[in-house]
């Protein structure tokens, strides 16, 4: 194996550990992305969604609850109705519209996003706002947030950025409206598996994740981050047919129960979210990776072999054995005989004698 390829070897397999640091190659990539180009007006519920989550709205309402248990004129017991929690009250810090939270689940299937979009957000104080987009696998794409409290200054204002699925965003909502109701116990369940390791993150049945468990910016008010997608974001569950995943932009001012969030800032949040989308000239295809570790595997598998018939001819070299050079000796040249043992035989052939009298003895 050449000095060239080990090298080689050795910065691939300690790509991964470079990464793991502050400046890695994929945040240094990230930062240098522009964030300008040919913005073009959002069509909504076409090529954008927007959707929010306020405290003064619960859509799970009663959800969450368990109706006591209540005797009848039978001694039997049975359980008592849901009662459904009275709507809280809209204040000056919530200036989201009905329309975005009162339909916040709505199934329009959205365009693939192509083009370049720029939009302002005003998100309420313990609230979430978020952009649902259409990600294409054809095209990279960049995402930059600023946020800052509206009409206000603060040096240690901060909020939440996320990004999630389908799936993951819907997991998210369950636990918001579970925390703004009297019946929290699933907010409660939620708080004390907060520092649950990753690798078991995929089996908490009352956690949430963001995309590739990777997507989550917490305590930032600038951000920018950028993603290319393998192929379309779909999976096909045991029953039923494939279901399609959309992306939501989150920007959240809820203390929710992750450990480094950031607490709701108490003011309206004014957020800046421009999404820039660039053409992929070349894009591999899946099963690359697959073909790429089986070769490796492969090769671990067959280096032993090469390495012992390599061992095995390294003595049997016609040309090496003809020179003399050789230590080992073959069948079919003698084996040079030392200059002592030849002085030993040239002494037996001219003394007999005294040979055949040390044999005798």
């Amino acid at each position: 194996m050449g000095r060239k390829l080990v090298i080689f070897l050795i910065l691939t397999f300690m790509l991964p550990i470079f990464s793991i640091n502050g400046n890695s190659f994929a945040e240094i990539a990230s930062a240098s992305d522009s964030c300008s180009g040919d913005i073009e007006p959002i069509s909504w519920n076409q090529t954008v969604g927007r959707s929010a989550l306020v405290p003064h709205y619960n859509y799970y309402s009663g959800y969450f609850g368990f109706g006591d248990f209540d005797d009848d004129q039978k001694g039997r017991s049975h359980k008592s109705e849901l009662v459904y929690e009275p709507p809280r009250e809209k204040t000056e810090l919530n200036p989201e519209e009905e329309w975005m939270y009162e339909d916040w689940d709505r199934d329009t299937r959205l365009q693939p996003l192509t083009t370049n979009h720029h939009s302002i957000m005003l998100v309420g104080n313990d609230s979430i706002g978020a952009l649902r987009v259409n990600l294409s696998e054809q095209h990279r794409t960049t995402i930059c947030v600023t946020v800052q409290a509206l009409n206000e200054t603060s040096n240690d204002y901060s909020v939440d950025v996320y990004l999630m699925t389908t799936s993951e965003f819907q997991r998210y909502t369950e636990l918001y409206y579970s925390s703004h109701s009297s019946n929290n116990f699933y907010e409660e369940i939620s708080e004390a598996l907060s520092d649950i390791s990753p690798e078991w993150r995929g089996i908490d049945f009352t956690g949430w994740r963001t995309y590739r468990d990777a997507h989550q910016y917490e305590s930032i008010n600038e951000i920018n981050f950028a993603l290319n997608l393998d192929g379309p974001e779909s999976y096909t569950p045991i029953f039923g047919g494939e279901r399609w995943q959309d992306f939501y932009i989150i920007i959240d001012t809820w203390d929710n129960n992750h450990d480094n969030d950031a607490a709701p800032p108490g003011v309206v949040t004014a957020a800046e979210v421009t999404i820039i989308t660039t053409e992929r000239s070349f894009i591999l295809p899946n099963f690359t990776v697959a073909i790429i570790f089986l070769m490796m595997i492969i090769g671990m598998v067959i280096f032993p072999f090469i390495l012992n018939a390599r061992y095995m001819k390294a003595g049997l070299d016609p040309e090496a054995d003809q020179t003399g050079n050789g230590l080992v000796p073959s069948l079919e040249i003698p084996a040079e005989l030392s200059d002592h043992t030849e002085n030993q035989n040239t002494h037996d052939k001219q003394y007999p004698e005294i040979n055949n009298a040390l044999d005798e003895t």
